[in-house]
């Protein structure tokens, strides 16, 4: 069964990343970087056997020292795809605190998801000499005449939450793509579903069709992965978009209606939860249905603290601000840096281990949710700042 959205709205391809989230990871949303692996196996079966993956548990080096006193006094743009998701702003409170470490300046541009924004923050980056751009959850593809004109203008690119670490041809020299863990995040959850019901859950699975990171993460770390790893176990999908997300109460309540079997609803982001929730509530379903989601923001664990959802699988938007910095950082040195070497700490929150969390914005912008390392103290040594 698919529930979908309006046709013409889902035509409006590289919207919003939810993350994170909303990358929004994504939204958002969203962060991130590659896989060294299926997760498979090292999920938690229930709310009680939570295991963090030890891939995903730290901030490891990601390359030899570099001395970034060149780079003071200049300027990165930042262009979100927008500014409306709060992932974003935890991400960019990140980037912004490792920017002035070395000593270069952070500029806001909302891209407000729509290109045309995108592209004249781009360009105003341009007419400022701009010492680089970071582009959080916009693929090269969203404002591409725009970015080679940065990139023959001779300003570093950088593409955060990324579906791959590919870069458009002749762009190799300038450009580095920041992979997502999206779908690292997704086949935990997978894994932690088919646990926890013996491998017979019948699924809902709220697709968000933003742009091709969160089709990527939905269509290979959610439904394919289950589909391959489960086959005790059914699904059954919504689509919604953030400019639909109004419509997604009536959307999940006609799916649980129709399939009466669904145990578990699985929105791709917890941006997206609350109307999932709602719907679930006033069908009299909450002790038979669980919430299982992603991205790790500080209402979705509040969500789970509260009972509201079985669990939440998050990334340190901390780290990643930091993580994403020093590829910058790298490329303004003229030094191809190595994407797959950098890892954002993920760990899946439930009501076994909630309430060891310091849940505010405070702890949310610490990293500490996810991993104990002193990434900040790593970086700044790798660069030989404070």
């Amino acid at each position: 069964m698919n529930i979908t959205v309006n046709p013409e709205r889902q035509k409006k391809a590289h919207r919003v990343v939810i993350a994170a989230a909303v990358v929004t990871a994504t939204v958002a949303l969203l962060a991130a970087c590659s896989s060294p692996g299926s997760p498979q196996g090292h999920a938690a079966s229930t709310a009680g056997d939570i295991v963090q993956i030890k891939a995903f548990s730290s901030v490891p080096k990601p390359g030899p020292t570099i001395d970034v006193n060149s780079l003071k006094g200049k300027t990165v743009y930042w262009i979100p795809i927008t500014t409306q998701a709060s992932v974003f702003t935890v991400e960019q409170a990140a980037a912004t605190e490792a920017l002035a470490a070395a000593g270069i300046k952070l500029q806001l541009c909302d891209g407000e998801a729509n290109p045309a924004t995108v592209a004249k923050c781009v360009n105003q980056a341009i007419a400022a000499k701009a010492g680089g751009i970071i582009s959080p959850s916009i693929p090269p593809e969203f404002a591409q005449q725009a970015y080679a004109s940065a990139i023959a203008a001779g300003i570093p690119l950088e593409f955060v939450n990324a579906k791959d670490s590919s870069v458009p041809a002749g762009w190799e020299k300038l450009a580095a793509s920041f992979p997502s863990n999206f779908v690292d995040q997704a086949k935990i959850n997978d894994d932690l579903i088919i646990k926890d019901s013996g491998g017979k859950a019948n699924v809902l699975m709220i697709k968000v069709t933003d742009s091709s990171v969160t089709t990527h993460a939905f269509d290979v770390g959610m439904k394919k992965y289950l589909q391959d790893t489960c086959a005790g176990c059914g699904i059954d999908t919504v689509e919604v978009g953030s400019t639909t997300v109004s419509n997604l109460s009536a959307q999940v309540s006609a799916a649980l209606v129709k399939n009466p079997k669904i145990n578990y609803v699985f929105p791709e982001f917890d941006s997206f939860s609350a109307p999932v929730v709602q719907a679930i509530r006033q069908l009299n379903k909450s002790s038979s249905i669980k919430v299982v989601t992603m991205l790790g923001q500080l209402d979705g664990l509040q969500r789970v603290r509260d009972g509201g959802a079985f669990a939440d699988t998050g990334y340190s938007l901390a780290a990643l601000g930091w993580n994403e910095v020093d590829i910058m950082l790298r490329l303004m040195l003229g030094k191809t840096p190595d994407v797959g070497a950098y890892r954002t700490p993920i760990r899946t929150f439930t009501s076994a281990n909630i309430g060891k969390f310091d849940l505010t914005q405070a702890g949310w912008q610490s990293g500490k949710w996810t991993s104990d390392d002193d990434f900040r103290a790593m970086y700044k040594s790798l660069w030989s700042v404070g």
